[in-house]
């Protein structure tokens, strides 16, 4: 599952040049999702050993696999695939793809982002029209490429109540989500206690969460800035996330 060409790694570098720092190599996240006591699921982030140019854009892979496990797979299955080439430079996506299989529901999407005229193509068996353009605004990002610009921020020195937005494509809908630090404090984890930065992301009023800051993140307060722990609040109930594994380039870091 991880990453060990180090070399490889130096030389893919040399040849495309400076990287994001959070965007590394052979990174592998795996997280646990519970209800409560029960293990409802679980989620893994993988980033790809090598770079990929995508219309002469030096891209690195990422990928994220969820599916449901135990007695929640019983009762309700679900598996779940995304997967972005980030630039390497700016973070931005370049190609998305999206798989849903949820009970009998199922989706299959791919988006291809055009930042030189602010565009997104929309390519989807399901979607009617199968295929179509949108215009999104400047610095439009997918949920993933969302995800890697909070962690290449310097959170550690940000005040409290301080803001991050962003403007993030999900499924045709362009979504303003801000991101707020609300307290800088220690949590205990299967990791022993960690220093961590308390936040809250504000999304959207909608349907299915709770309020419109439903969703609390603790990201270590270190180089890593890894989201340790994620509780959510749902209109159906009270959905936990915990970190259970991080490793680079198959070594582990916690």
């Amino acid at each position: 599952m991880y990453l060990i060409f180090i070399n490889l790694l130096l030389l893919t570098n040399g040849i495309f040049g400076q990287e994001v720092s959070a965007l590394r190599a052979g990174e592998s996240i795996k997280y646990r999702v519970h209800l409560g006591f029960i293990n409802a699921a679980e989620a893994t982030i993988k980033t790809s050993f090598t770079q990929v140019q995508i219309n002469q854009i030096p891209s690195r892979k990422v990928e994220i696999e969820g599916k449901t496990i135990g007695l929640v797979n019983f009762l309700s299955p679900l598996t779940d695939y995304w997967s972005a080439n980030l630039d390497i430079a700016t973070l931005q996506p370049i190609k998305t793809e999206l798989k849903k299989s949820e009970g009998k529901y199922r989706k299959e999407e791919i988006v291809i982002f055009n930042s030189d005229i602010n565009t997104a193509k929309i390519l989807s068996k399901q979607n009617d029209p199968k295929e179509k353009i949108i215009s999104i605004p400047k610095g439009t990002v997918d949920l993933i490429g969302g995800y890697y610009y909070l962690r290449n921020k310097v959170l550690s020195e940000m005040k409290i109540g301080q803001k991050l937005s962003a403007k993030i494509l999900v499924e045709g809908i362009v979504y303003d989500v801000w991101f707020i630090v609300k307290d800088f404090e220690q949590i205990q984890t299967k990791f022993g206690r960690k220093n961590c930065i308390r936040t809250s992301l504000v999304m959207p009023k909608n349907n299915l969460f709770e309020d419109k800051d439903a969703i609390r993140l603790w990201i270590s307060q270190d180089e890593f800035q890894i989201p340790l722990k994620i509780e959510v609040s749902l209109k159906i109930g009270f959905l936990g996330i915990d970190l259970d594994e991080y490793n680079i380039l198959g070594k582990r870091v916690y």
